[in-house]
Formats: structure tokens, C-alpha cells, sequence
């Protein structure tokens, strides 16, 4: 929705007339819903390499765990390890919606997996076992959406084709299948002070083909990380895409006709990257709510030509 207002027209030293308007937008999105049942793998990398990576995400799990706690959906958590030995194994018992110690139940899961896991960590494998209602009857359910999450700190050994893993995800499943990752940096990898990781391209690649989201393992802030990556299984958006560029000292953000304010923490920021507002924390909007971004842009072109003398 956009209302113009003429600021003003000036003769060029070329003698071109140009002009320049103020733009009025207002972009208007809705929070999705997501329907149904959905099963969240996590497919975790035990080899010997991980013991930083183990204890980033073990530190952090609660920005996971808790955003699923907080979510209306009804939900089934399940581990598995890249050790190929170990394919369909659960490392722990299956969390759902009315698991009332969850965040602990992870973190002991993770601890417990260790790192003295095959060296040639197989994620595909350990994800179509783990998938696979035939296979792990109490986690897998064929109709509901599969949300995958790959972490490790390299990349897929198996010799499954990519879109060859993809298509046998989709076999065992009638519901939508999404592949996140938390792995190494493309093309080259990563290293941080709290950890260090090969590339995982293929890893990447599933991702890429499925939509998932991508995240670096690397990361210092494993809090919000894991907290996007939480919204993104229960179906929330927290980036919305302006349709045009705007002034960013006019650009108002409500949700449900609440002016939400403009602060990295709880809060909305703007990404010039990609033209978009981003949400934080407690300011993600619920399942459902309208969001509203109200802001001037700046546009410019030829005056018409009147036919006047120069």
C-alpha cells in the first residue's frame, strides 16, 4: 500500500528535470500456523572432535528446548548419533509436548552420546533410520512433518547421493521434510573460541534443496542459534521482507497493533543483507498474529516533459 507525496523538482546542470517522492508503504504479513504433528531428529555428531561442540550445545539447550516448551504443537523430540553402527538407536527416550523435564532429558542425552563415535560420521544414514516409522515405531510417525537438525562439525561420510537422501526421506514420510543444519561454514569451514569445523557441503546441499535453515556451529551465540532454530520446527518466522527500501528512521513495527520496539534483544532489528526486519526473543510472533511495518521509502525518475523551452 503506498501513497505518494511530490517533495520537490529541480533543474539538472544537464537540463534534466528530476524528481523526487516520499513513498508511503505499509507491509502487512500474518504469522503461519503450523498444522498437524511434527517429528524433531536431531542427528548429533559423537565423534572424537566434538567435545567443545558437546558442551556449546549442552550450555545452551534451554534457548531450544524452551521455545518448543512454549509452543502450542504437538511434537515428538528424538536423538541419534552419525555413528553408522548405531543407526536407529535413540539416545534417549522420546520428548514430547507433556515431557516435563525436557531441557534435562537433552542435555543428558547429548552428554551421555559422548565422542568416541566412528570417525566417518554417517548423518544420512542416522537420519533415514531415524525417520523411518518401520524402524523406530516409538519417534517416527510416517504422517507427521519431519524436521530434521544436522549437528557436526563435518561433513556427511555415507555414500548416499544427496538427492538420493532426500527422495528416501520423502518414501518413509507423507508429511512435509525439512533439513536444518548447525555444521561447519561453506566452502571453507569455520573456527571460533569455541569451536572449529570442516565444511559441510553436503550437508548444506540437503538444506538448501529441503529449505531448512543454516546455521554455523562455529557460532559465539549458540543461544540464538538454537533459538531461531526452534522457531523455524514449530513453524514460526521471526524475518519478515520489506517490499521496498526504507527510511529506517520512520520504519514503525507493530504486531496485533502493539508497537513492538526497535532493540536486539526482545525486540526487532533491521537486516540491510536482505531488506528485512528481524525478530528477537519474547517479540517473535505468535502463531497467527498480524504484523505490520509502516515506513517512508524514497523514490525518484524523470519529470514528463511539459514541452516548455529550456
Amino acid at each position: 500500500m503506498r501513497t505518494l507525496v511530490p517533495l520537490l523538482a529541480v533543474g539538472s546542470l544537464a537540463c534534466v528535470d528530476y524528481a523526487v517522492t516520499r513513498s508511503q508503504q505499509l507491509d502487512v504479513w500474518t504469522q503461519p500456523e503450523r498444522d498437524g504433528e511434527v517429528d524433531i531428529l536431531w542427528v548429533l555428531d559423537n565423534s572424537g572432535s566434538m567435545s567443545e561442540e558437546h558442551e556449546s550445545l549442552t550450555t545452551h539447550a534451554e534457548a531450544f528446548t524452551g521455545t518448543l516448551s512454549a509452543a502450542e504443537l504437538e511434537f515428538r523430540l528424538g536423538l541419534v548419533s552419525t555413528d553408522p553402527a548405531d543407526a536407529g538407536l535413540l539416545l534417549a527416550p522420546v520428548l514430547d509436548e507433556s515431557s516435563s523435564a525436557l531441557t534435562e532429558t537433552f542435555v543428558v542425552a547429548v552428554t551421555e552420546a559422548g565422542i568416541a563415535g566412528d570417525r566417518e560420521e554417517e548423518g544420512f544414514t542416522a537420519a533415514l533410520a531415524g525417520a523411518d516409522e518401520a524402524r523406530v515405531p516409538e519417534f517416527a510417525r510416517s504422517g507427521a512433518d519431519l524436521q530434521v537438525v544436522i549437528y557436526s562439525d563435518e561433513d556427511d561420510a555415507s555414500s548416499l547421493e544427496v538427492a538420493d537422501f532426500l527422495a528416501e526421506l520423502d518414501g518413509v514420510r507423507s508429511g512435509e521434510v525439512t533439513v536444518n543444519t548447525i555444521v561447519g561454514d561453506a566452502p571453507a569451514g569455520c573456527a571460533s573460541t569455541v569451536a572449529a569445523a570442516d565444511a559441510g557441503l553436503r550437508y548444506h546441499e540437503a538444506r538448501e534443496r529441503s529449505g531448512g535453515v543454516r546455521e554455523s556451529i562455529c557460532t559465539t551465540d549458540m543461544d540464538a542459534v538454537l533459538q531461531r532454530l526452534g522457531n523455524a520446527v514449530i513453524g514460526l518466522n521471526a524475518s519478515f521482507t520489506l517490499s521496498e527500501l526504507p527510511l529506517l528512521n520512520t520504519l514503525e513495527v507493530q504486531v496485533d497493533d502493539v508497537v513492538i520496539p526497535r532493540r536486539d534483544t526482545d525486540g526487532w532489528r533491521y537486516s540491510g543483507l536482505d531488506n528485512s526486519i528481524l525478530f528477537d526473543g519474547w517479540a517473535i510472533p505468535r502463531p497467527g498474529a498480524k504484523i505490520q511495518a509502516a515506513y517512508f521509502d524514497w523514490t525518484g525518475g524523470p519529470l514528463p516533459d511539459t514541452g516548455a523551452a529550456e
